[in-house]
């Protein structure tokens, strides 16, 4: 039986209703009211106190400002004072540099290297890209760099030599070398070069594949060495991302949809703590098992593309902890042509937890011996990380 309910209740009800929903848009209203004063208000003291130091500087400064070069560096500053080390400002030339490197191209000189644990320390070249700068004027893998800029790389940190030698394409870096005992001065331009970022062989039964950067092309040239392996009868793929430091999530994605089954392979916690699907995988999953190879060097795009293959595939890593980078940048372009690279969102694992500031620690540690100067020098055959991986390769093939 239904119960009528009088006019008078109904106009109450919906007196109440109204009554209710003006309060909420009210509060609502008050607290967006107040979001925006408080902003407003922020922003007053900030243009305030740069005015200040402005008119201190055009009052007080003994020499001219070159202006353009306050607003660079003050600019840098503002994103510096985030207190966030992988957000970055950069110029409009670097972002040009950044995005030539997005879709694959590497702008330098032309070599890997390491520090050297003979000679006092140079910088021992273990790689030599084809058409590099380098390449072209006759520098060879096991050459080593003796000085930069006429300061002797002795002493110098892995870091400082990187960027002593780094440059926007057109400039360029003058090297002293060590090649077959005898030391020679050149003067390198750096320009931008092609450089695949796969490199793969097929090891007996297993398929090795090592990547060093995560580009647009990344995702295509996985899928041909993985067809290539598979078809040439590889039986578990070890796929080595060491030192891989690349920020470029979006292709590491696309490079795990290569590997995954349909489905979500990563989420993200936003600003208002909402965690949302980031990305996912609409391709057919390959069904050799996988291990990868990790280190302490594994970071950004390439810890969450490992994250990815163990949650979704149930990939096992061997090695050591990775880098912890568990956060996403993205790149905003000003309309002056620079830009800020800002960090966005927390990663969130399908399953697992966070891995952000704790690294991905390895389903099978194994550590390099410290008498081994660096991985990149050793044969395969002689790599012990390789052959724990191949281990572990071969017993999830007999256990499948």
């Amino acid at each position: 039986m239904k119960k009528k309910i009088s006019l008078s209740s109904a106009i109450s009800y919906i007196f109440v209703a109204m009554t209710v929903t003006f309060c909420l848009t009210m509060i609502v209203s008050s607290k967006i009211f107040e979001a925006k004063v408080d902003s407003v208000s922020q922003k007053e003291i900030m243009y305030d106190k740069i005015s200040d130091i402005d008119k201190s500087v055009r009052q007080n400064y003994y020499t001219a400002v070159e202006y353009n070069k306050v607003l660079e560096n003050m600019s840098a500053g503002y994103i510096k004072g985030l207190g966030d080390s992988e957000s970055k400002y950069y110029t409009s030339n670097q972002v040009g540099e950044y995005q030539l490197v997005m879709d694959g191209k590497i702008i330098g000189i032309g070599v890997d290297f390491i520090k050297s644990r003979e000679d006092s320390g140079y910088m021992k070249i273990y790689k030599v890209y084809t058409d590099s700068p380098a390449d072209v004027r006759g520098i060879a893998v096991g050459d080593k760099i003796t000085a930069i800029n006429g300061v002797s790389t002795i002493g110098m940190s892995l870091e400082n030599a990187n960027e002593m030698l780094s440059g926007v394409s057109g400039t360029t870096v003058d090297i002293s070398y060590m090649h077959e005992n005898s030391e020679k001065q050149i003067s390198l331009t750096h320009k931008a070069y092609d450089a695949s970022s796969i490199s793969y062989l097929k090891e007996e039964e297993y398929g090795y594949i090592s990547i060093s950067a995560f580009t647009k092309r990344t995702a295509s040239e996985l899928d041909y060495a993985v067809k290539s392996l598979t078809d040439s009868g590889a039986k578990s793929l070890v796929i080595d991302i060491r030192d891989t430091i690349s920020k470029d999530f979006d292709s590491a994605a696309s490079a795990a949809d290569v590997l995954l089954k349909e489905g979500t392979t990563m989420y993200a916690v936003y600003k208002d703590g909402e965690r949302k699907v980031l990305y996912t995988s609409n391709k057919s999953a390959t069904d050799l098992p996988i291990v990868l190879i990790t280190n302490s060097r594994t970071g950004y795009a390439s810890e969450m593309f490992a994250m990815m293959l163990k949650d979704v595939s149930g990939a096992k890593t061997v090695g050591t902890t990775t880098m912890g980078k568990g956060t996403l940048q993205k790149m905003f372009r000003l309309p002056d042509g620079s830009g800020v690279e800002l960090t966005v969102a927390k990663l969130s694992p399908v399953t697992s937890d966070s891995y952000n500031d704790v690294g991905l620690i390895p389903d099978y540690e194994k550590e390099l011996d410290p008498s081994i100067e660096s991985f990149h020098t050793l044969p395969m055959s002689s790599d012990p990380q390789v052959q724990r991986a191949f281990e572990v390769a071969k017993n999830l093939v007999s256990s499948k």
